[in-house]
């Protein structure tokens, strides 16, 4: 019996769509030296300097712009209420210190049903351009949110 791997759909500016968590996982491996969570969208990995940041697609608390790849509008954590910069995983994402390496993943969504997840990779953080906006939270309340941005 012969088993064929489906090899991860390759899309415009070589970013790669993965079909399973699994797979997105040893390519973050692979790429940083990390072990991702699911359950984060801000994944600070201390001993490795790194962060991996997860964007959800059609996530109404959060105003992520992925719409131009090599310049991305990425919003900090906090789902309820205003957002917080000294909350520990923004606070540590933000001191250059503890975070020297960024990389970026997606989790595609169509209709609300998960249809992969694309591979960004390694972004810059501009520290130094974080936007203050007002933007509804998990319950539909205006806050106080946080966008940085990501350039490659």
């Amino acid at each position: 019996m012969t088993t064929t791997t489906r090899q991860p759909q390759t899309i415009e500016n070589n970013m790669r769509i993965y079909d399973s968590y699994t797979d997105l996982e040893k390519k973050i491996m692979d790429d940083t030296g990390c072990k991702i969570y699911s359950g984060t969208g801000i994944n600070n990995r201390l001993e490795r300097e790194s962060s991996i940041l997860r964007s959800v697609d059609d996530t109404s608390y959060y105003k992520d712009d992925l719409s131009n790849p090599c310049n991305i509008s990425y919003t900090l954590c906090g789902q309820i209420g205003d957002q917080d910069l000294n909350h520990r995983l923004n606070k540590t994402l933000l001191d250059p210190k503890k975070i020297k390496n960024i990389y970026l993943y997606r989790k595609v969504l169509e209709n609300g049903k998960c249809m992969g997840y694309m591979w960004y990779g390694k972004y810059k953080l501009d520290r130094n351009n974080i936007k203050k906006k007002i933007h509804p939270d998990r319950n539909g309340n205006l806050r106080k949110i946080y966008l940085c941005t990501l350039t490659k």
